[in-house]
């Protein structure tokens, strides 16, 4: 891991209030240049099984306003979240129709930021979480902000909700899947930033061998590809970094 990830990280594990993490979203908000950052889980799993919680940087006007219009009847990111594992580029989903218009216009008017990414989190029980970020600014610097932070913002993302059911005791954490000791540590490679190349090089394997290693893991881990197996192992505690 870089070293501003590993920080976080650890900032992470330190949370045990709803306050402690406001805080650590707005550090991560300074550290990775965001407008806003937030977690927020709509249904805690296990006992506590339709119970909310999170945390944002939004402004409190903005969060008032979008619960008392109901926004998220028919905000299409979390339309999107619901439906799927895969993170989301908000400038990839349908902002037309009227009251999504009006959505997009006030969250403007509150500098939500005009670029977004959301990352849905499913687990066991019913478990659902989105960890988001925002900024305004022009769609080139947009991209470069994902092409170097994405992989960082996924494993954060993970990192956030299980500090989340830990520190709620919404539900248990569920074992570390069974991974081979080749499989373990190609991701941990992965988790610190090297390419496939620098991976199976340390290994002293060639690439298509660690594909097969890195597929195998991401099937155990139901990962959608090898970056999320990375942040599924990291959350989970098979791969520890």
């Amino acid at each position: 891991m870089t070293d501003r990830l590993n920080e976080i990280v650890e900032r992470i594990l330190a949370v045990t209030t709803q306050p402690d993490l406001s805080r650590l979203l707005r550090h991560v908000r300074r550290v990775y240049d965001l407008d806003n950052c937030i977690y927020y889980a709509l249904n805690l799993g296990g006992p506590r099984g339709g119970e909310e919680f999170g945390a944002m940087t939004y402004q409190e006007a903005w969060h008032q306003r979008y619960e008392e219009v109901r926004y998220r009847d028919f905000d299409p990111v979390v339309a999107a979240a619901l439906g799927g594992f895969a993170p989301i580029d908000w400038q990839t989903l349908d902002w037309s129709g009227r009251p999504v218009r009006r959505l997009l216009s006030e969250a403007n008017e509150f500098r939500v930021g005009n670029h977004g990414y959301t990352i849905p989190i499913h687990g066991p029980n019913g478990q659902f979480a989105m960890f988001s970020v925002s900024k305004q600014c022009a769609e080139r610097r947009w991209n470069l902000l994902l092409a170097e932070s994405a992989q960082d913002l996924l494993i954060i993302a993970h990192h956030v909700h299980r500090q989340a059911l830990e520190m709620t005791g919404a539900a248990e954490i569920q074992p570390p899947p069974a991974l081979s000791p080749r499989e373990r540590d190609a991701l941990a490679l992965m988790a610190e930033g090297r390419s496939r190349a620098q991976v199976a090089h340390k290994l002293k394997i060639s690439e298509s061998t660690l594909r097969v290693y890195l597929d195998s893991a991401r099937h155990k881990l139901g990962g959608l590809n090898a970056v999320h197996a990375v942040a599924l192992a990291v959350k989970s505690g098979a791969v520890k970094i």
